[in-house]
């Protein structure tokens, strides 16, 4: 009786914990880092805040949780695409940029986790927070040297100021949909529900492709 009784307990707390952080990622979709408190995910999650206590010393450490299992999924996603890539020697630049923008323009699965992923990740990347980008910036260099990497082969002249520049625009292009695509859709009178993103990762990728070539 006292081992099942354990063990309900354990799974009651692993419950709590998850609920806390889900609701953790999304108060930070939607109010970011600063403006998130432990009270209002607490409140968001439905459990107390002695639940925090048990499992976090704190936000920061509960957000550095929230990160690596977001961030997590978009670079396994992104580290799979680059290597197929690599795999085909004649494989064209747009596919390239594609790997890097369609985990987080046009996520796969349906999973409710898999769907908020990828705005933990570009809200991660557009953080003003320098707490975030202390948090971020280690979680996300992998991808950014592999990316830089495979790039360099890419490009005609691929100097430091040249895949600078590329990786601004690149980045830019999934950040800015993420965090103002819907204001912007809005101004242009699109209904963004309506955008097919799978095809539209590939005609950003194409554009890129395009005038970095140029």
């Amino acid at each position: 009786m006292a081992q099942a009784a354990r063990a309900d307990g354990e799974r009651a707390t692993e419950r709590s914990r998850d609920r806390f952080l889900d609701a953790a990622a999304r108060e930070f979709i939607e109010k970011g880092y600063e403006s998130a408190t432990i009270r209002s995910i607490a409140a968001r999650a439905g459990t107390s805040l002695a639940s925090l206590t048990r499992n976090w010393t704190g936000k920061r450490e509960l957000y550095q949780q929230v990160f690596e299992a977001h961030i997590g999924i978009v670079n396994r996603a992104q580290h799979r695409a680059f290597a197929a890539w690599e795999a085909r020697p004649d494989a064209p630049l747009e596919e390239l940029i594609e790997a890097l923008l369609s985990p987080v323009l046009a996520p796969r699965g349906h999973s409710d986790e898999r769907e908020i992923s990828h705005l933990v990740y570009s809200q991660a990347l557009a953080s003003p927070s320098p707490e975030v980008r202390e948090l971020v910036m280690p979680l996300v260099s992998g991808v950014r040297d592999e990316m830089v990497r495979l790039l360099s082969k890419c490009l005609p002249s691929p100097d430091k100021q040249r895949l600078f520049l590329a990786m601004t625009i690149i980045n830019g292009a999934y950040v800015y949909a993420q965090q103002h695509g819907e204001r912007l859709a809005q101004g242009i009178a699109l209904d963004r529900d309506a955008i097919d993103w799978p095809a539209t990762s590939s005609r950003i990728a194409a554009m890129i492709a395009n005038g970095l070539r140029g």
